[in-house]
């Protein structure tokens, strides 16, 4: 009896483990699933215009069918006058988005304010755009903390305006680099309140500056669209959906055209080219400031 007592605790324990085991190999490979990378998510053929300039309306489709949106909340600046080149517009008609959209410009924002007067989720502001003005501007315009896009266009500052956004984290964040400075070289331009765009190339920073930026506010490099220097970043909880396997700025940087880099106008004010006389400095009423290429950060 005892001896029959004793087979039957055996196999009640050797089922057991079995069954133990079983149910540790079907954990373990589900968590391989979890962890299995993602195939790529194809943002190049997403690329479509509908009001933006290179294509980046169906790229932000893509990356929100990717991963859901939140409030459905965007804000741009400058937003030109929210129809030229737009990356607000297709979201707001056809998406019913709601939008936050400023313009330094007055003529501008004056039509931007009449092109959006019939959306009641849009606000629309004229002002300049600063590090130290920026959430104040989202706090007045009642911007929510978990904002889903953020576009950063604003040919200058554009590197130290999204350094300074602590309290607002959009999910994807658009911004363009310079690509006359490409991976590794670091370039930010010499930071100045009254910085603007004087159609040289001296503007924002280096897709290389930018990645190390992003990577310190925790933000990945998603995608720079074929055509143009605009580029996606993702905050990093959300990055693993794309399934980018290298997402270093040598891997996804797209250069200029080579006729492009040739033009001497992209050397000057580095490796020992001066400026000609006439764009050596920036002038913004009887300020005189004067053009610098910071290489470390």
């Amino acid at each position: 009896m005892i001896r029959s007592l004793n087979l039957r605790r055996q196999g009640l324990c050797r089922l057991l483990q079995s069954l133990l085991v079983g149910l540790a190999l079907s954990g373990i490979a589900a968590l391989a699933d979890d962890l299995a990378p993602q195939e790529p998510v194809d943002l190049a053929g997403s690329e479509r215009k509908v009001f933006s300039q290179f294509g980046e309306d169906g790229v932000i489709e893509k990356i929100f069918e990717t991963i859901k949106p939140g409030p459905k909340y965007a804000v741009e600046f400058g937003a030109w006058d929210g129809l030229l080149n737009s990356n607000m517009r297709n979201l707001v008609v056809n998406h019913g988005w709601s939008s936050f959209q400023i313009e330094g410009n007055s003529e501008r924002a004056t039509e931007l304010a009449k092109n959006y007067a019939d959306y009641s989720g849009t606000k629309t502001l004229e002002a300049w755009v600063w590090p130290g003005n920026v959430e104040i501007l989202f706090e007045d315009a009642g911007v929510p903390k978990d904002l889903d896009l953020l576009v950063i266009d604003i040919d200058s500052n554009d590197y130290y305006v999204w350094r300074a956004i602590h309290d607002f984290r959009p999910k994807v964040v658009i911004i363009e680099t310079n690509l006359a400075f490409p991976p590794p070289e670091l370039m930010v331009i010499d930071f100045h309140p009254m910085n603007y765009w004087d159609q040289t190339y001296y503007s924002g920073a280096s897709i290389q500056s930018m990645y190390n930026l992003a990577k310190k506010k925790g933000y990945e490099l998603l995608y720079q669209m074929s055509k143009g220097p605009n580029t996606f970043w993702v905050a990093k909880e959300h990055f693993a959906a794309f399934g980018v396997k290298d997402n270093s700025p040598s891997a996804i940087f797209k250069p200029l055209p080579g006729h492009k880099i040739k033009r001497p106008e992209t050397s000057w004010g580095r490796n020992g080219v001066p400026w000609p006389r006439n764009k050596r400095s920036l002038t913004w009423k009887n300020l005189v400031i004067e053009k610098k290429f910071l290489s470390n950060r």
